[in-house]
């Protein structure tokens, strides 16, 4: 539901150039226990889903796995835990019962692949009667795709984690002004979107312990997964190197939508007070409805 609340403008920025296929093939390597939470510069071989949204670090990315090459890679992520059906667990993989594999932005117009991806971790799953898989993942970190290891059945990826524990700027006083100004922001968005649709939300929406919770680099990753409708936004949001570069960016954004929202909403109580326009008898001026616009 909150993805449906934030609007955006334009991009902020271009974000990488796109892989495309046809890399240099390279050998294989092996997934170590330390890929979760690894320090920055640290270099796995991951398998990685291509998909045409943007996963970020601290976000909350459900997926619907339904093509057989992705059961098989899942089921062998998911070694071992209940409900798994081991026919199709590969245990030769070196992913096999890490729950860890990388998500990728695919652009399908261009046909390219984003090089700055998330290290995605499974926290639960559910099989459904007609075979398919629904996947629960949270975003842990990023990481710069290398070189193509594997094309098929599944991509199989180089990478290197980018070093964000690394970024002096992360927990400063200032980081920490700037993201209480980006949390009062969103608390913003949602109140007026949920005064236009004139209606009531529980206050896990309107108030999300997120915005208490997470330190500034990972609110500002987890606002970014928030705008919906912009995934070259997100996927620029993602490449911002530094937490501050990163705030100031969603602060602006937030801005313009309290700014857009805000216009809405008056102009939606204007209506109101001069009777929404109608009936046949005033001619009045403000007679039309507005053009449809506005958060879904």
């Amino acid at each position: 539901m909150l993805r449906l609340l934030l609007r955006a403008g334009g991009l902020l920025q271009a974000p990488r150039p796109l892989l495309r296929s046809g890399s240099a093939q390279a050998g294989g390597g092996k997934l170590t226990e330390g890929a979760l939470g690894a320090a920055g510069g640290t270099r796995e071989t991951l398998p990685i889903f291509p998909l045409s949204i943007v996963a970020l670090p601290a976000a909350d990315v459900p997926l619907q796995i339904f093509e057989a090459r992705y059961r098989v890679l899942f089921s062998t992520l998911m070694a071992g835990a209940k409900g798994v059906d081991e026919g199709l667990v590969n245990t030769e993989k070196p992913w096999c019962g890490s729950r860890l594999f990388g998500m990728a932005f695919y652009d399908p117009q261009s046909q390219g692949l984003a090089s700055i991806g998330t290290l995605l971790e499974i926290t639960d799953h559910a099989n459904l009667e007609d075979g398919r898989m629904i996947v629960n993942n949270v975003g842990r970190q990023r990481f710069k795709i290398l070189e193509v290891v594997e094309e098929k059945p599944v991509l199989i990826c180089r990478v290197e984690y980018l070093p964000d524990e690394q970024d002096a700027g992360a927990d400063t006083p200032e980081a920490r002004s700037l993201a209480a100004e980006v949390a009062e922001l969103f608390r913003s968005v949602v109140s007026l979107s949920v005064k236009l649709k004139a209606t009531s939300v529980p206050a896990d929406i309107t108030n999300p312990k997120q915005l208490s919770e997470l330190a500034p680099c990972q609110l500002s990753f987890w606002v970014a997964s928030l705008f919906a409708g912009n995934p070259y936004q997100q996927q620029a949001l993602l490449e911002e190197e530094t937490t501050m570069g990163r705030l100031k960016a969603v602060q602006e954004l937030l801005n313009g939508t309290v700014k857009y929202l805000s216009a809405q909403a008056a102009l939606q109580s204007a209506f109101k007070t001069t009777g929404g326009g109608g009936g046949g008898g005033g001619g009045s001026t403000g007679s039309s409805p507005p053009p449809p616009g506005g958060p879904d």
